[in-house]
């Protein structure tokens, strides 16, 4: 994979004790730059809300947007809603030599107090991967018919 550009960078040195919000919105131009051939296109809004103290600070990630990826079924595009949340503790200084006993659920990333900013752009971009569901494919009409794409489906129950 070719470097990504910093599309989601957090500013640590400057950044005040107390709670802050940030805003981002990334597009298909964000998920090409992975080459994950998986999303074809999409827009997601980003709310990062940062607590921060002396020694560390808690971003809550919250997005919500559509990805359009390949249906499983029938390989026409659909469009996928997505939203989640996470909890990303952010601890200055260097990683322990042996892992702490840590909430499972909580991400855990050890930076820098001196750095002027922290980029969480990857760790944003598989949040968002994370949420798509495994099986991808149309939803039934009201009478429980596919939405998928008819010729398709002929091959499909033939054989």
């Amino acid at each position: 994979m070719s470097e990504v550009r910093n599309y989601i960078r957090l500013p640590l040195r400057n950044l005040e004790q107390g709670k802050h919000t940030f805003d981002f919105s990334v597009n298909t131009g964000f998920f090409s730059e992975f080459q994950n051939p998986e999303i074809l296109e999409g827009t997601v809004e980003i709310s990062l809300d940062v607590e921060k103290f002396s020694h560390f600070m808690n971003v809550i990630l919250f997005f919500s947007g559509t990805l359009t990826v390949t249906c499983d079924r029938c390989l026409e595009d659909i469009d996928i809603p997505v939203e989640d949340e996470y909890l990303l503790s952010v601890r200055f200084g260097e990683a322990p030599d042996e892992p702490e006993d840590e909430n499972p659920n909580e991400d855990v990333m050890y930076v820098n107090a001196d750095d002027d900013e922290i980029d969480l752009t990857v760790y944003v971009y598989e949040s968002i991967c994370l949420a798509l569901p495994i099986q991808r494919v149309h939803e039934d009409d009201e009478n429980g018919n596919s939405l998928c794409n008819p010729e398709m489906l002929k091959y499909i129950i033939n054989n």
